[in-house]
């Protein structure tokens, strides 16, 4: 993803100079968590998590704590989880108005509300694919528009992020989340596929169709099936 990239690329540093230890672990652990999490790996995802966090704290810097937690609930928004993102919230006040505002479109934080300052221009201050699905989400943006924005992001996670923002919204529809399921689907990501898996059968049976949601069903079990767990 492209949030996640970018949290990577500060934490990295300028190779012309000495790059920090705090640098090099952050953002080697932030790239290993991703990984883990998207792979279902949760044992591993959290202690990689925990290692981040830890090195972002060596700075004592708000930007950088609120960054490594919210490529965390970037991740964890591309499989609808938010268990994590509240780990962010105690950053916002003294970080930067990009840090605010990326919270704001996560739906963690609202601008201007618990001590956080108000966020204006935010969809500016967005990483560059999630520019469009703000603009379109606040100006009301038909779902099956919303579907199309979110089919020309290039890069898939970043896609699936915005699929799990514009969800929450109450805005994506059949096609929307087909797309989601198809992008986790490409890449081998377990765990937001089987999540989306789960959305499409739900959709499907609501929907009266009882053999589309049975195909979901049955990708879900292969998903979530021996391979996942191991057994032979």
């Amino acid at each position: 993803m492209v949030a996640v990239a970018a949290v990577v690329a500060v934490l990295a540093g300028c190779a012309a100079s000495p790059v920090p230890v705090w640098r090099i672990e952050a953002s080697r652990a932030v790239e290993q968590a991703v990984a883990s999490t998207l792979t279902g790996q949760t044992r591993a995802a959290q202690q990689q998590w925990r290692t981040a966090q830890q090195a972002a704290a060596s700075t004592g810097r708000a930007d950088v704590l609120a960054r490594v937690a919210l490529a965390r609930c970037a991740v964890e928004q591309a499989a609808l989880a938010r268990d994590a993102c509240a780990a962010a919230q105690p950053y916002l006040a003294d970080a930067g108005p990009e840090e605010r505002a990326y919270a704001a479109y996560l739906g963690l934080a609202q601008a201007g509300e618990g001590g956080v300052p108000p966020v204006h221009s935010t969809a500016s201050d967005l990483p560059g694919p999630h520019q469009a699905i703000a603009r379109a989400l606040q100006a009301g943006t038909a779902p099956a528009e919303l579907a199309r924005l979110l089919a020309a992001i290039d890069d898939p996670l970043a896609r699936l992020v915005a699929g799990g923002v514009v969800w929450q919204a109450g805005r994506l529809d059949v096609e929307g989340v087909s797309l989601m399921v198809d992008t986790a689907s490409q890449q081998g990501w377990r765990r937001p596929l089987a999540v989306w898996l789960g959305v499409q059968a739900r959709l499907a049976e609501a929907a009266g169709d009882a053999d589309a949601a049975a195909r979901a069903r049955r990708r879900l079990d292969w998903a979530l099936g021996p391979a996942a767990t191991g057994a032979p």
